[in-house]
């Protein structure tokens, strides 16, 4: 959660094989609500919202939950029904009786005594059209199929899973692009594997491509998960940002920068996602 609103922390100076440690001091423009939600169709909205904190707190316990904030959701600008509160693996979230649905604009608005409202919206993306996953136990590569669409932005991430002993997808797997097979769908191949891939489709828009995904260790599952998301501008922006930070390792060697936000008045983010899950042996 912190990766919301963390612009700067340590700067790691190497000088004579000694390190010297320096504190950035950057300025604080005060406590302001924060809202997250990730809008997936056919479910009901889970909005959690918290109060910002510091660059300098790193404790999570730290980003405290506003209880008493009122939050409303609008769908196409007509107010949805009242959100309930409940309680979700120890942490609060409001949510919506009514699930939402493709073709919509959704809005959330956040009052809370004493903090600036703020509001946000976005839209919910089409399904992904992902297919045919492979796998041999033993192997670092898995493959699947992506059929992008014409014409239009398309924006994904791309998870893997491998299958527990409670044969539910419960640890994820890094892994990065193949550079023998996949080195034309990004700009840059990495050495490092990572637990998500975050693209667009700037490089094959409207075809269909066979992703070949090499995993960090070698599949010893016997059922494997891959998790298909497609996202809308803002989402994409935001795990992006996530993503830059997160493979920055905390230690700021250029400019500190803004994880995206698009939230006005406040932090965090209102975004579409749309998921696809393709469960498979491994041969």
């Amino acid at each position: 959660m912190r990766s919301f609103f963390v612009y700067g922390i340590l700067l790691a100076i190497l000088l004579s094989a000694c390190e010297e440690r320096v504190n950035i001091q950057l300025k604080y423009e005060g406590d302001k609500i924060v809202v997250n939600s990730l809008l997936q169709p056919d479910s009901v909205a889970y909005v959690r919202i918290t109060r910002s904190v510091p660059a300098n707190v790193y404790d999570e316990s730290g980003f405290a939950e506003i209880g008493n904030a009122q939050v409303t959701l609008l769908q196409n600008g007509v107010a949805m029904s009242p959100l309930q509160q409940q309680t979700i693996k120890g942490r609060n979230y409001f949510v919506s009786k009514e699930k939402v649905a493709n073709g919509n604009n959704y809005t959330i608005n956040v009052t809370a005594a004493g903090l600036t409202p703020v509001t946000a919206q976005d839209t919910l993306p089409p399904a992904p059209v992902a297919s045919d996953p492979v796998a041999k136990r033993s192997s670092t590569r898995i493959v699947f199929t992506l059929k992008d669409r014409p014409g239009a932005a398309d924006y994904y991430r791309l998870r893997v899973f491998a299958y527990g002993p409670d044969n539910l997808p419960d640890t994820m797997r890094n892994f990065r692009l193949d550079p023998a097979f996949n080195n034309n769908l990004i700009d840059v191949i990495t050495n490092t594997h990572y637990p998500s891939l975050i693209i667009d489709d700037t490089r094959f828009d409207g075809k269909t491509v066979n992703f070949v995904l090499e995993t960090e260790h070698p599949i010893n599952a016997p059922r494997m998960m891959i998790e298909v998301s497609s996202l809308t501008c803002s989402g994409f922006k935001y795990f992006r940002t996530v993503d830059m930070q997160t493979r920055n390792g905390g230690v700021l060697i250029t400019e500190p920068f803004t994880v995206f936000t698009n939230v006005r008045n406040g932090y965090g983010i209102v975004a579409g996602i749309n998921s696809q899950r393709l469960e498979f042996s491994t041969e």
